[in-house]
């Protein structure tokens, strides 16, 4: 409900005027977050050998599908502190559009290792 409300009482201009930026932090921070993610963790497998059947495809996978983060409870305390819409509109729309990059992340991965997986046979 919370993101309901900030998407419902944003100003779209504030969102539009502020999509370059909005646009980079969702694209080259999802994607920074996901390899940082997958390299901590296959690094993680690596170290103990009971974890050595991942493979750096499913930390990837991993990676992807937990660098998307909601900042819902920031939105909620910026709303009562009244804060600059620019911020609120970068903060905002970064939330929403980070979760379709990592939707689309974790299934290119599926893709690929399905790929991958015919080509080996």
């Amino acid at each position: 409900p919370i993101i309901f409300h900030a998407g419902y009482s944003m100003k779209k201009q504030f969102f539009f005027r502020n999509i370059g930026s909005i646009l980079t932090f969702a694209f080259v921070g999802t994607i920074i977050s996901t390899f940082v993610v997958a390299g901590i963790m296959y690094g993680v497998t690596l170290i103990f050998p009971h974890l050595q059947f991942f493979t750096f495809i499913d930390t990837l996978r991993f990676g992807a599908l937990i660098s998307a983060t909601d900042p819902v409870t920031i939105l909620a305390i910026f709303s009562d502190l009244n804060v600059d819409v620019n911020l609120y509109a970068l903060v905002f729309g970064e939330s929403v559009m980070n979760d379709a990059v990592a939707i689309v992340m974790t299934r290119t991965i599926e893709l690929y290792e399905e790929a991958a997986q015919v080509s080996t046979t």
